[in-house]
């Protein structure tokens, strides 16, 4: 029995310091930060392959990302159109304007039969301690280790990702401690809401259903583009905009087991389109993913920061600022949420070869909101080198998992 304890302790104490190690690694490299530093509905206006000859923007204080030859100079140019449109007079109409904006405009059967789905699923309690884990960095050693080391499938799908193609590591890796360090504290945090998501929806069909891996790939790139767009205020907490980024469209996993309110063609229980929009939505179930989500958060009991926030990630599209009734640290999350929205579309647009192809998703922004962000700085922090790195990461670790 003595035997065993030591063991354990050894064994939590060592992946302790391995979780702190790259904690403070990721932190440094933060704080080099330059000091000026697919889930989506095209829109009817297009953003086009920048031409070669076109100068968009002045490249020489911004750190490329990627190496030269592999299109980054293009994706540089691409994403910064792509602001440009979003905060331009004439901006892209918003697809995703809502009608139903309050739960009391939605009718009671409906929310009922929501809250019952809602009501139904398991694991809940997984949801809260991410939350705390993700948005306590102190928390988050101690609710890591305890959540990797008591889960063997957790453990297993973790040393995969170590041991992918994309990590080249010369010998197998079989410590996980070791593992850690090598996807680091981002990506664990990304596996680990991954594995606590499906388990609260009891979805069991993930790597069979692309509209789900869609979904996924989308709310992993907005969580990462929110916690580098964090940096345009002062005093956001980076593990609260993470967690926006992965639940900002959880009202679309849940529609996915919604029976459709008004026939419309084939249109059935389990063929919600992730392209959907809010008005499509809206004649198919009498309800946007907007209010799913924010009925299922309120059910579980999350912050109301997050069920504000989440419920209205598509309002500055539309909606005045001044129409909002939200305190000014509630904008602030909101704004880089939707911003981060926003720039997940066009890193995806752009890494499915999306710069030369039709439509690209986007969302104008409403006018009254566009003196809040310094546009100087939305621009470094998305050209930064390392949020690109971060964003192919995500993408070699999500086939690494499958």
């Amino acid at each position: 029995m003595m035997v065993a304890a030591a063991v354990t302790v050894i064994l939590a104490v060592v992946l302790l310091c391995g979780l702190l190690y790259v904690l403070w690694r990721e932190l440094r490299g933060r704080s080099k930060k330059p000091s000026n530093q697919d889930g989506c509905r095209p829109s009817r206006k297009n953003i086009s392959r920048p031409d070669r000859d076109e100068q968009v923007t002045d490249y020489a204080s911004v750190s490329p990302f990627g190496r030269r030859g592999d299109g980054a100079e293009d994706l540089q140019s691409f994403i910064v159109k792509g602001m440009n449109t979003i905060f331009s007079p004439a901006a892209p109409p918003t697809e995703n304007k809502a009608s139903l904006h309050k739960l009391d405009d939605v009718g009671s059967e409906i929310k009922q039969e929501v809250l019952s789905l809602v009501g139904g699923l398991k694991n809940i309690e997984t949801l809260h301690k991410l939350q705390k884990m993700i948005g306590d960095p102190q928390a988050a050693m101690t609710e890591l280790s305890r959540m990797i080391t008591g889960d063997p499938i957790m453990t297993a799908k973790i040393l995969r990702v170590a041991n992918s193609p994309y990590y080249g590591m010369e010998k197998k890796l079989n410590s996980i401690s070791h593992a850690i360090m090598i996807i680091g504290l981002a990506n664990l945090k990304s596996i680990i809401y991954s594995e606590g998501i499906l388990k609260a929806l009891n979805e069991k069909t993930f790597h069979r259903d692309p509209t789900m891996q869609t979904l996924w790939k989308h709310a992993t790139y907005t969580a990462i583009c929110a916690s580098y767009l964090g940096y345009l205020f002062g005093g956001l907490n980076q593990g609260t905009l993470f967690t926006l980024g992965i639940l900002h469209d959880i009202g679309k996993f849940l529609m996915m087991k919604l029976p459709p309110r008004t026939p419309h063609g084939s249109a059935a229980a389990g063929m919600y389109s992730s392209n959907w929009t809010i008005k499509e939505e809206e004649d198919t179930f009498g309800i946007n993913h907007a209010l799913v989500g924010r009925l299922a958060l309120q059910h579980w009991g999350l912050s109301a920061l997050m069920v504000e926030t989440v419920s209205r990630h598509h309002a500055p599209g539309y909606l005045a600022l001044d129409k909002l009734g939200m305190d000014h640290e509630a904008v602030q999350y909101l704004m880089v949420l939707f911003l981060a929205d926003q720039a997940a579309c066009l890193f995806a647009a752009g890494a499915s070869s999306g710069m030369d192809s039709g439509d690209t998703p986007l969302e104008g922004l409403h006018p009254s909101y566009h003196d809040l962000v310094d546009r100087k700085k939305l621009q470094q922090l998305l050209l930064d080198r390392s949020l690109f790195g971060q964003i192919r990461e995500a993408e070699a670790i999500a086939q690494a998992s499958m």
